[in-house]
């Protein structure tokens, strides 16, 4: 019974981490959900500021399953609100964090990431793709799927982490689609 609690405390905490509501960004439709496989899960994502004002969004996926992804999970989110503000660079971020992980987690685990930077003013993707499933834009205008592949390893795999900084320029009409393995692992091959 007592670890049944604690499972279900676990959870409620990772609820909590999670945010609360999806951030009101003029010109763009912002949607998002969560639904863990398990009690508790390494899935996170979360909406950010940076320095500039401009509008932070981040999709992780830590290693592993159950309470101990779920820590991470903590973590990890208390250091992107830390970092954030503090920068314009999803890829400064990104850096900092693997520092952080590489340097005071005495075990092996990785973390892939998403992690953007949107404009409303100019509809600029600003974005460091850490090893994560590629998110997915579709452009209706053109009938294009355009593929944000990673520029980078994920995080806390390697001491010396290199994570390219890429953009993209978003049209009107575009659809973004952020996930993690959990969307690809639930479809039957």
């Amino acid at each position: 019974r007592q670890l049944e609690s604690e499972l279900e405390l676990s959870q409620v905490i990772q609820r909590a981490v999670l945010p609360q509501r999806v951030p009101s960004i003029a010109g763009f439709d912002i949607a998002a959900f969560s639904r863990p496989a398990q009690i508790v899960s390494g899935d996170y994502f979360d909406f950010l500021q940076f320095k500039d004002g401009t509008h932070g969004i981040v999709v992780a996926d830590v290693s592993g399953h159950g309470v101990s992804a779920g820590m991470l999970v903590t973590s990890l989110q208390m250091a992107f609100h830390t970092l954030a503000p503090e920068t314009n660079s999803p890829a400064a971020v990104l850096e900092r964090i693997n520092h952080i992980y590489i340097h005071n987690i005495n075990f092996s685990t990785f973390v892939t990431v998403f992690f953007a930077s949107l404009d409303p003013k100019t509809k600029m993707l600003s974005y460091a793709n850490a090893g994560h499933n590629p998110p997915l834009i579709y452009r209706p205008s053109t009938n294009e799927m355009i593929w944000l592949k990673p520029t980078g390893a994920a995080v806390g795999l390697m001491e010396y982490f290199n994570v390219r900084p890429a953009s993209v320029q978003l049209m009107v009409g575009d659809i973004v689609i952020l996930y993690t393995d959990g969307i690809t692992e639930a479809i039957p091959p």
